[in-house]
């Protein structure tokens, strides 16, 4: 067994050389496999994406003019609405007592006058003259207490002052109820606008009346195009990010129920460029303010500078320093 060894350790070491030279030449040919991709030519859609909203252009909110308690709440959200139709009502049993102290006081008012006109005769003092002057001025007053008493009672029933949809109603039977609260938002559903925000960063790059493309939440497999209408000089801060509130003007596709409140994800066409040169964003590097690129040509490969201009889904456009054709190395 002694006299075997040698051969048995020569052969091992043969299996390990033929292995490492292997394994070396693996990784050589893997190193020199190089991705590249070729300088074409086409058009370049800059865009930028955000979320939005669906609101209402004009919701308008209705209020109680009273100070009381809720009887009937007559709506719910989804609700459609004629003018006039009754939305809330508040429990009038209070008015209805301010209404009969109303008619007792105009009617003692009323006695208090024909007194005072009898007892004034046709030649009347000067004090009978201001005793009846006077219960004339309560008599209007107590008309005008009774007429205000009476109009709280028809205002009870708050009612739609519009057509529309109903898409909140904020408060409930048995709860009470400000002077001037609102009691429910109703709204147009056909004149409905995409309310969005624009990142800081990217708010010097649009203009109203770019095109905003979006996708709702509701129906993903539907486009909807609309227009940037308005960009909020005023920006709003959250969670450390500055955004500026901007709108979406769109007309709303025939067969989609929309609703305030639907979720969108949204692509704004910022700048197109057509016919240009593009390649992968990962075939550039950039050092300093300067741009390369590795271009292949005949298996040798050389570094070039080139100018870029937009960049988009992972496509930029080249100025300079590259033809159509030209490959170029991806990093």
């Amino acid at each position: 067994m002694s006299k075997r060894r040698p051969v048995l350790i020569v052969g091992a070491v043969i299996v390990i050389a033929v292995v490492v030279a292997f394994i070396a030449m693996f990784v050589v040919n893997r190193g020199n496999s190089t991705n590249t991709a070729k300088v074409t030519r086409g058009s370049l859609i800059a865009t930028i994406e955000t979320v939005g909203q669906l609101t209402a252009r004009n919701p308008v909110a209705v209020h109680s003019t009273l100070t009381g308690t809720v009887k009937l709440v007559a709506v719910k959200p989804g609700d459609a609405v004629q003018a006039g139709d009754v939305l809330v009502q508040i429990d009038r049993a209070p008015f209805d007592n301010a209404v009969q102290q109303a008619q007792s006081q105009l009617a003692n008012a009323e006695t208090a006058l024909n007194m005072a006109t009898v007892q004034a005769g046709s030649n009347p003092s000067a004090q009978q003259t201001a005793t009846k002057l006077q219960a004339d001025q309560n008599v209007i007053a107590a008309q005008q207490a009774l007429q205000q008493a009476q109009d709280q009672i028809a205002a009870t029933l708050i009612l739609a002052p519009s057509n529309g949809t109903i898409i909140d109603v904020q408060t409930a039977a048995g709860t009470p109820v400000g002077q001037g609260s609102t009691v429910v938002d109703l709204a147009n559903l056909s004149d409905l606008t995409l309310s969005i925000d624009i990142d800081e960063i990217d708010v010097p790059h649009v203009t109203t009346g770019m095109t905003a493309t979006f996708r709702l939440d509701a129906y993903p497999g539907t486009s909807i195009d609309g227009t940037l209408t308005d960009v909020s000089p005023v920006a709003k801060t959250s969670g450390g990010t500055t955004t500026f509130p901007a709108t979406v003007t769109f007309k709303s596709p025939a067969g989609l129920l929309l609703r305030p409140g639907m979720n969108a994800n949204v692509s704004i066409q910022t700048a197109v460029r057509k016919n240009v040169l593009l390649i992968p964003q990962s075939a550039i590097r950039t050092v300093g303010k300067r741009t390369f690129v590795t271009t292949v040509s005949n298996g040798k490969q050389t570094e070039r500078e080139i100018q870029i201009g937009l960049s988009s889904g992972g496509q930029v456009e080249v100025a300079s320093g590259l033809s159509e054709g030209d490959t170029v190395v991806l990093h």
